[in-house]
């Protein structure tokens, strides 16, 4: 059965679509979505409605922003097609400041890409200028509105510094493109003052406002407040930059777009990276994000098969890597090594899979480890296209299990094939010994 507690109601159509006679070697691709769905129907109705959603990414910003990582101007160009690819609706980038941030922004509006090219400045006229003239079709206006950036590093009132955006902003929109601007530090600012500032912004004829968790102190519950708080205050677009300090950007961009439910004549807008690149702890990792919102919310908008291709070309050219364990990416999402849950997986892969490797574009592994059982060993030998008898099965398993314990880790399919040959042509000598254990 695909779910113990699954509903008796719903046995009927689990038999009509194959899912409780389904056998290992079946192509499970072709299941109905409407089947093949993270939880059952019951905790479904738990999940509330979520507004509507767009996703700005800065890996090329933030993202690049990391301690140690630096694009060449082609990874820039690379990562806005993949991005486009998967139908991300806005990438983020500088567009000032050098000479390579100018060019890299040419080029990527130069490929005529399905994806809206946003540029990062100071409410500074020459950075806006500049900016625009590289081919940005957006800009992302950014002050620090928090009274500890406005004491000890703008040095500036508070009026001044609206005054300074409601400036800025006109000046972007005079020249015709897109503006959000950004409360940097916004989620440590009094209420009021960051709805003042808000409605400032939409004065001066902003399109979108983003909120900045600058050093990630929010919570899903503060998230909720905050983003409803203006919401009601002012109608206008929003977005968060979220940071991942603690651990919860994640949980709070979700969190953001249930209250975006409450108004549907609006969009929230989510700020993310590949990878979890940017400052600090990062940001909101786009792949999971992306994840989240197919599975348990069915946003079916973006191409999620492209999802692995990516991440591995922004660890290339971060030289960032992706850790084992990271969530929907990591090597070992689809890579099974307990006996127990290798057996489940070999008979249906939905015993032990959220979602199947080809939605992100990976493929799944059985790693021959301490734990793997007689179902791994068999299943590795029919990839192989050996057959071995139950004995041979059985001193293979033992030898697995010797050699990946002796060693802390795995076999790679080479040396389980080394392995074969020697029990195989035991006494023969036609196989060196394994180097590895012997």
């Amino acid at each position: 059965m695909y779910a113990a507690n699954i509903s008796k109601s719903r046995e009927p159509m689990l038999e009509k679509c194959g899912i409780m006679s389904r056998t290992a070697k079946e192509d499970i691709s072709s299941i109905d979505e409407e089947i093949y769905r993270t939880f059952t129907t019951q905790y479904d109705k738990l999940i509330p409605p979520i507004g509507n959603v767009k996703i700005v990414d800065t890996t090329c910003r933030d993202g690049e922003q990391m301690p140690g990582v630096s694009f060449t101007i082609g990874e820039k160009v690379e990562i806005a097609r993949k991005l486009g690819a998967i139908g991300i609706e806005q990438m983020e980038t500088f567009a000032t400041y050098n000479d390579s941030d100018r060019q890299s922004a040419r080029l990527i509006a130069k490929e005529g890409l399905d994806i809206s090219l946003m540029g990062w400045a100071r409410p500074v006229s020459e950075d806006i200028e500049d900016s625009i003239s590289n081919d940005i079709d957006a800009i992302a206006i950014s002050i620090a509105t928090s009274d500890i950036h406005l004491k000890y590093k703008l040095r500036m009132t508070r009026e001044e510094m609206m005054g300074k955006m409601a400036d800025a902003i006109k000046l972007a929109k005079s020249k015709g493109v897109y503006v959000c601007f950004n409360a940097e530090d916004g989620t440590r600012t009094d209420l009021d003052d960051l709805i003042a500032f808000v409605k400032t912004g939409k004065q001066a004829g902003a399109d979108r406002f983003r909120l900045c968790d600058t050093i990630g102190v929010l919570t899903p519950s503060t998230t909720k407040f905050l983003v409803d708080e203006i919401m009601k205050a002012v109608d206008i677009d929003l977005e968060l930059h979220a940071h991942n300090d603690f651990g919860i950007s994640l949980a709070n961009a979700v969190a953001a777009l249930e209250v975006g439910a409450k108004y549907p004549d609006r969009t929230i807008w989510i700020s993310t990276t590949v990878n979890n690149l940017g400052e600090r702890a990062g940001n909101v990792p786009l792949e999971a994000f992306l994840m989240i919102l197919k599975r348990h919310y069915g946003i079916k908008k973006y191409r999620t098969e492209k999802i692995f291709p990516l991440c591995k070309f922004v660890e290339q050219a971060s030289m960032i890597k992706i850790p084992p364990n990271y969530p929907v990416v990591g090597e070992n999402i689809f890579r099974h090594k307990s006996g127990i849950h290798q057996d489940g997986v070999l008979k249906n892969p939905l015993t032990y899979e959220v979602f199947t490797p080809e939605e992100i574009g990976t493929t799944r592994t059985i790693a021959l480890g301490k734990h793997s059982g007689r179902a791994a060993i068999k299943f590795k030998l029919d990839e192989l296209g050996i057959q071995c008898t139950d004995e041979e099965i059985e001193v293979l398993r033992h030898l697995v299990t010797r050699i990946s314990e002796d060693r802390k880790s795995p076999l790679t399919d080479d040396e389980f094939a080394h392995i074969v040959l020697r029990v195989k042509t035991r006494g023969s000598g036609a196989v060196p010994p394994f180097r590895s254990y012997e």
